[in-house]
């Protein structure tokens, strides 16, 4: 990766500041500052926001004050702040609330919860929801109204899968949000109902048509749910020592019902968010980006949105400069496109490759219509042959549009060749390690083996490990709503990239088994300056120097020092800063 700023010309500026006195001096600390040219340091001294001073702690006093805050951090190992770069963090919690079902490993697991919860909770009424799910866990038998009908729930119900693509709604729910055997799919054979033979849906939702149902059925409530997720949400990540999130799409059901009500709603947040901002509340840095995903949105139309978006919102605080792209749906469901076909579902179905949601054409014209406007393009790329027609777009858009730094997130599945495409032309990636590990592929990839032809697997699953190794473009991120906000934060995912080993499972083993694990020294490139270039803010965030803004995060143990497998437990955060003010401090 190109990351031109690293050189002596921020020791100078130390140098020129030593008359100022600072508004708050951390000393006596191990300070990783993720800066080539000054990798360590005791002391950060922070003026306005911003990094005054980067050195020792004898030279920090000379920036001592009447009013300066000074903090000895009696040897506590600081970084960066840390950068979450695909994470949902603003009105997606309402896919993970409810009923928590993850235990559930059959689909009556799924339906004896929720009764559960129905019989311990008879004053309640209205709509029942639950979620989490999990395919693998259910031996890749997906659930249907039926399952949820037998346990006499007598509410509408509504269960959101882990990955927060699919649902199962029972009957009740299916009547309440007027679902029949004529109402339209979205999109055939990509967002749309399963139907029986006579063309009845049986409950089962695929690829987030459920959103328009949620709000049918009554359990919508946009004003009092969308501030409680950002609070919830933003306040999580801020104690993990998170200063600054990608956004890639607003989770409301509008991103699902249609593009103009998801543009509608964006509108409305935004406004939110900057209140927010200007009120001295906001938490964490935004780069929150507009949809281009159903079938009836235009490239330029959504363009021309982006435009309004950053005219208005294009500061280093909240800003909108990139489009997200989300094109296909999952493997699980044989929906993602790729290279070879999946095993069929049942003997003698015909071979199926998945199904393009926006076609390459479609892809072509938004990565060009964006990045010929100074817009980026992020894109969900899940299936090996989406990757592969994608990067030639990207690679080929380069050639004109040389500063664009578009982006290809979760790479499930990436044959050799595209990887090392990849690398070779810089391009960006993004990771999850939730959607390889045993969470999604099943004990040993039992479910994987079933779905994708297994010679073709163990070339194509899970590369984000291998790319780490060959660049330094990589980076990291929990993906909320596609897992818990508790299990998508930074010291998860250091245990998860660097064990392979998914945590939530017991006894779970390494997967993908033949890829490398990651080093500490890759986690937080991934966590720090491969995000804050990717976001195209590498002059102002993701390492420690001087005329940056001082945006810190403290922990009670030194990362180094801890193992892979104990970075849930240890890798505690004690304080965070952000523009030099603590959004989080607990124990210190």
């Amino acid at each position: 990766m190109k990351i031109a700023i690293y050189s002596a010309a921020s020791l100078l500026v130390a140098a020129s500041a030593f008359a100022q006195s600072a508004d708050r001096i951390l000393l006596n600390g191990t300070i990783e500052t993720m800066n080539q040219v000054q990798p360590a340091a005791e002391a950060l001294v922070i003026k306005d926001g911003r990094i005054l001073f980067v050195g020792d702690s004898e030279d920090a006093q000379a920036f001592v004050g009447d009013t300066t805050d000074v903090i000895d951090l009696g040897g506590k190992y600081a970084t960066p702040g840390v950068i979450e770069s695909h994470n949902h963090v603003v009105s997606s919690k309402w896919i993970t609330t409810g009923v928590n079902v993850s235990d559930a490993r059959s689909v009556d697991d799924i339906g004896r919860m929720m009764k559960e919860y129905v019989d311990a909770n008879p004053g309640e009424t209205g709509p029942l929801i639950g979620f989490g799910w999990m395919p693998a866990n259910l031996g890749n038998v997906q659930p249907r109204a039926a399952d949820l009908d037998k346990w006499d729930l007598g509410r509408p119900t509504m269960v959101i899968g882990n990955a927060s693509h699919d649902a199962v709604l029972n009957t009740l729910a299916l009547e309440a949000a007027g679902i029949t055997k004529d109402t339209p799919d979205t999109q055939p054979g990509v967002i749309y109902w399963e139907r029986d033979a006579d063309g009845n849906p049986t409950g089962l939702a695929i690829e987030t048509i459920f959103f328009e149902a949620y709000v049918d059925m009554g359990a919508w409530d946009p004003e009092t749910i969308v501030p409680q997720s950002a609070d919830f949400l933003q306040d999580f990540l801020a104690s993990k020592g998170v200063t600054t999130a990608m956004v890639p799409g607003l989770v409301t059901p509008g991103l699902s019902i249609s593009t103009e009500k998801a543009k509608s709603d964006m509108r409305e947040i935004m406004a939110v968010l900057k209140e927010r901002e200007d009120a001295g509340h906001a938490k964490l840095r935004l780069n929150v980006m507009p949809w281009y995903k159903l079938p009836d949105a235009d490239a330029q139309d959504i363009v021309d949105f982006a435009l309004e978006m950053k005219a208005l919102y294009d500061t280093d605080m909240l800003r909108t400069d990139k489009i997200k792209v989300h094109p296909e749906n999952a493997w699980l469901s044989r929906g993602a496109t790729q290279l070879v076909p999946y095993l069929p579902a049942n003997p003698g179905d015909a071979p199926t490759w998945g199904t393009y949601g926006v076609p390459p054409e479609r892809l072509f014209e938004m990565v060009n219509r964006a990045n010929m406007n100074g817009l980026d393009v992020v894109t969900h790329a899940d299936g090996s042959r989406l990757i592969k027609r994608l990067l030639d777009i990207i690679i080929e858009a380069k050639q004109y549009y040389p500063d664009a730094r578009n982006r290809l997130d979760h790479l499930t599945s990436m044959d050799d060749e595209t990887r090392d495409r990849m690398v070779l032309h810089n391009v960006g990636s993004n990771a999850s390690p939730l959607f390889y590990n045993e969470l999604d592929s099943g004990r040993n990839g039992s479910e994987l083996f079933k779905i994708m032809q297994e010679a073709f697997a163990r070339e194509a699953h899970g590369q984000y490990t291998e790319l780490a190794q060959m660049y330094d473009n990589l980076s990291l991120s929990g993906d909320a709503p596609g897992a818990p906000i508790e299990r998508a934060y930074p010291s998860y995912l250091f245990q998860q990239s660097m064990t392979l080993i998914e945590p939530s499972i017991e006894g779970a083993q390494p997967f993908p088994d033949w890829r490398p694990v990651m080093t500490i020294d890759q986690v937080l490139n991934a966590y720090t300056r491969a995000p804050a270039w990717q976001m195209g803010m590498e002059d102002v965030i993701g390492t420690l120097e001087v005329g940056k803004y001082a945006d810190i995060a403290i922990w009670e143990k030194n990362l180094r020092e801890i193992a892979g497998e104990n970075m849930i437990e240890e890798a505690n955060v004690v304080g965070t800063l952000l523009n030099g003010e603590f959004t989080h401090r607990d124990g210190m």
